[in-house]
């Protein structure tokens, strides 16, 4: 019994890019990366743990949850912000791994069209937001991406898409 629990403590470590809403009831959820985590109660505490492949390797292949949006807010207003950083520096990512920066806008309507055709691709996209004068500048990234070959296989589909200066970031483990 210990090593069944110690094994479910360790799945459950890495858990989900983000929490499921609190509402949510099911048994298996589904995170933004399209990763796939059980449900399980350890001592009265809700854990999800991580559904490992045959091959030992986390199953990350579900296309990324539509989430309901409130319809006011505009495509790229609805994602998933990232904090400021200064000038240079690297966002802080929700999970360890590699993304892309795919562009900045300082048009909402541009950042929305962009948006929209990264979601139609596949792609799981955030926003990072900065005061400009009098408007904003949004910068828009997709991932986590995946190991290194994976991360240049979609690096090269979003360039192929016509994001010709997307590049990658790479946020390791601390």
């Amino acid at each position: 019994m210990a090593v069944v629990l110690a094994g479910l403590a360790q799945a459950a470590q890495a858990g989900p890019a983000e929490a499921p809403p609190e509402d949510f009831t099911g048994p298996e959820y589904v995170d933004s990366a399209g990763c796939h985590f059980w449900r399980a109660q350890l001592a009265g505490q809700t854990l999800w743990a991580e559904v490992i492949g045959a091959d030992g390797q986390p199953v990350c292949d579900a296309p990324p949850p539509v989430a309901e949006v409130d319809p006011n807010l505009s495509p790229s207003d609805a994602l998933p912000a990232l904090a400021p950083t200064r000038r240079g520096v690297s966002p802080t990512f929700p999970q360890d791994g590699r993304y892309a920066q795919v562009g900045a806008f300082t048009s909402t309507r541009k950042a929305d069209e962009i948006v929209l055709a990264l979601q139609e691709a596949g792609f799981s996209v955030l926003r990072q937001d900065f005061s400009r004068g009098s408007g904003r500048l949004r910068v828009l990234f997709v991932g986590p991406l995946g190991d290194q070959d994976r991360a240049q296989a979609r690096l090269r589909d979003l360039r192929s898409l016509g994001f010709r200066d997307a590049f990658l970031r790479v946020q390791a483990p601390s």
